[in-house]
């Protein structure tokens, strides 16, 4: 089992306080909100706040107001979404485990993009890990995936145009692949779209996105959520897709906790159990297991 060989049970987080975001605001995600206003892009921000304040980790939303179960919170047209092709919304023709497509518009962004791609969290995949670092993953089932994923990468980054290729050297490309990895849905083509970027991962997720017809990709809250309360959602699935493709891992479920479904109706208990969780983190821990001590993670 994957979790058990890399991920010990020191990775369990601990459960924050929720608080709304701070009330005089924040300069980039105003910013933000201007862009997507710009783009098309329907929310309520007397709903819902894009916030660092009373989220897990980065930028993330959290709710205002209470959200009723089945509210939509989100309508993002193809406009707002980097990489977006002519394929509908509902279409799905992205191509497998390459993100070259993305990798090359994330690079080639113009500057009209910038409040958008500045929200986004540079993940740590492990194909862009130091070769010690790769070490962690000995004798689990993601070591042959990433030195698959390795060979992949420098032959995709060997058959760019010169000039691309000059730009854009291979590890940088390589980030640009993780970046691509962690945020891209399959929507249009394949894309990178505004607020389910931004949402954090939950094992009990309050909020769903999917396509509405081929205009629209629109963000629904799937219980009841309190004011207060981090937005979040689900993605990946085993332990080993979360930290190929996001960077991170969940800490083992609580005995007795229920993970993933996130269509309970229920208010009770103190939130979602969220966690993002740092490579420093891992390398702490693991260091930690093996009897060297260490300080606790991010």
């Amino acid at each position: 089992c994957f979790a058990r060989s890399v991920f010990p049970r020191a990775w369990m987080s601990r459960k924050r306080k929720q608080r709304p975001p701070a009330a005089d605001g924040d300069p980039l995600a105003a910013t933000l909100a201007r862009w997507l206003k710009s783009r098309g892009v329907v929310w309520s921000s007397a709903r819902v706040a894009t916030t660092r304040e009373g989220v897990v980790a980065g930028y993330g939303c959290v709710a205002l107001q209470p959200l009723r179960r089945g509210e939509e919170l989100f309508r993002v047209p193809r406009a707002a979404c980097l990489g977006a092709t002519s394929a509908g919304a509902d279409a799905d023709v992205t191509d497998g485990d390459c993100q070259r497509r993305l990798a090359l518009a994330l690079l080639e962004a113009t500057a009209d993009w910038a409040p958008f791609l500045a929200m986004l969290t540079p993940a740590r995949c492990p194909w862009v890990w130091s070769e010690s670092e790769r070490r962690q993953l000995d004798g689990t089932e993601l070591e042959p995936v990433v030195e698959a994923k390795l060979r992949a990468l420098a032959e995709e980054h060997a058959s760019l145009p010169q000039a691309v290729a000059e730009a854009c050297g291979a590890e940088r490309y390589a980030e640009l692949c993780a970046l691509a990895a962690s945020h891209a849905n399959p929507w249009w083509g394949g894309c990178i779209a505004p607020f389910n970027t931004t949402l954090n991962w939950a094992r009990r997720p309050n909020v769903s996105f999917e396509p509405r017809g081929s205009k629209w990709v629109v963000g629904v809250a799937t219980r009841r959520i309190r004011a207060g309360e981090e937005l979040t959602q689900a993605y990946g699935g085993a332990t080993a897709d979360l930290v190929y493709r996001c960077g991170f891992a969940p800490p083992p479920a609580a005995e007795g906790e229920e993970g993933g479904s996130g269509s309970d109706d229920s208010d009770d208990g103190d939130g979602d159990d969220v966690v993002q969780v740092s490579l420093g983190a891992l390398a702490r821990a693991v260091h930690a297991a093996s009897g060297g001590g260490g300080e606790e993670g991010d």
